[in-house]
């Protein structure tokens, strides 16, 4: 009995962050930007596609349960945030981007501007998956749907497409994640 009214108030939240997204613009719902101004301004020029030392950067090392090791770009930042896999022509196969967010939150993801499909893997802080969105496609057209769950996530891990079912990654398996600091 008490599953409808819950099932209602998760949907109206979900479509109050969809709408967030659109307003926002940006690959991470919620970043940081214009979304709150009164008048309309001109829309940004996109992002450049990453140079090869963004490209280069810290990476992080991602262990599936499998033993299967992954070398993930880090986005620890508003800025990298926002731009994650916009505008690259390709995600390797042992490629991926790790989201590191200093609090918990509910982190919808969409793909504008994102060229290629992917895996988004939401995990709690203990990195745990939360939710595997399979095969997201990439946005073809404004409004941008808005992937993920209803649930506090604090790392998000992107990957190629296919990758989470090869790996046969599933809902509670946990994954290992060692993220150098700066400067190492």
């Amino acid at each position: 009995m008490i599953e409808e009214p819950l099932r209602a108030v998760g949907c109206a939240a979900l479509l109050a962050v969809g709408a967030a997204c659109a307003v926002s613009g940006a690959c991470l719902a919620g970043s940081p930007g214009e979304a709150g101004s009164a008048a309309p301004t001109a829309k940004p020029a996109p992002p450049a596609p990453p140079s090869a030392k963004e490209r280069d950067a810290r990476r992080a090392e991602v262990r599936f349960p499998n033993g299967r090791l992954i070398l993930a770009e880090i986005a620890d930042t508003p800025e990298h945030w926002a731009r994650g896999y916009m505008f690259r022509r390709e995600v390797g196969e042992g490629d991926g981007m790790v989201f590191v967010f200093p609090e918990p939150e509910v982190r919808p993801f969409w793909m504008k501007n994102t060229l290629v499909p992917l895996d988004i893997i939401w995990l709690d802080e203990e990195r745990k998956i939360l939710h595997i969105e399979a095969h997201t496609p990439p946005c073809k057209a404004d409004p941008c749907p808005s992937y993920g769950p209803l649930r506090k996530a604090s790392t998000v891990l992107e990957v190629r497409a296919g990758t989470a079912a090869a790996e046969g990654l599933k809902a509670g398996d946990r994954l290992q994640i060692s993220i150098p600091q700066p400067g190492d």
